[in-house]
C-alpha cells in the first residue's frame, strides 16, 4: 500500500510544466538523432517491451502511408528494424514483421508492392533463431507465421 500512496503522492506532484519538459526531451532527442515523426512512430510500435503497440499508433502509421513523403519514412525504417538489429533484440524484429503485415492489410496499396520488392529481406527471417541466456528458444516465440497472401512468397 505504501507503494501506491508513494506513486500517487509523485504523480500528484507532477506540473504541466513537467510534462513539457518531458515532452520536449523526447522531442529534442528525435531531433538530434535527426528522426522524423513518423519513424519515431515506427520505433515506437517496434519498441524492446514486451507488449505490443497500440492499435491507434499503428493505425497512425497506416494512415501515414498514404502520405508519399511519410511512406517514405515509415518503410525504410521497418526494414532498417530487420537489417539492423542483433537477434538478442529478437522482440524489435519480431514487432516490425507485425507492423509490416498491419500495414499490408490497413495502409496503402504501395506498402504491398513496397514489401513485395523487399521479399527477400522477409523471407530470409523465416530461420531466424535466438537462444537467450537461460536456453530458452526465443526465435520460436518470434518465428513468425506470415500470413500475407498478399506476396504470395511466404
Amino acid at each position: 500500500m505504501d507503494r501506491i500512496e508513494s506513486l500517487g503522492t509523485a504523480l500528484s506532484q507532477i506540473t504541466m510544466y513537467d510534462i513539457k519538459s518531458m515532452y520536449n526531451q523526447v522531442r529534442a532527442k528525435n531531433v538530434v538523432f535527426n528522426v522524423s515523426e513518423m519513424e519515431a512512430k515506427v520505433r515506437d510500435a517496434t519498441n524492446d517491451e514486451p507488449w505490443g503497440a497500440s492499435s491507434t499508433l499503428m493505425q497512425d502509421i497506416a494512415q501515414g502511408t498514404f502520405n508519399f513523403q511519410n511512406f517514405n519514412e515509415i518503410m525504410p525504417a521497418i526494414y532498417a528494424r530487420f537489417m539492423e538489429k542483433e537477434a538478442r533484440q529478437w522482440r524489435q524484429i519480431y514487432k516490425a514483421l507485425q507492423l509490416l503485415e498491419y500495414l499490408v492489410k490497413n495502409g496503402s496499396e504501395r506498402v504491398v508492392d513496397d514489401a513485395r520488392s523487399h521479399i527477400g529481406t522477409i523471407k530470409m527471417l523465416r530461420n531466424f533463431y535466438y537462444v537467450d541466456e537461460k536456453g530458452k528458444d526465443q526465435g520460436i516465440n518470434g518465428t513468425y507465421q506470415c500470413s500475407f497472401g498478399y506476396l504470395a512468397a511466404c
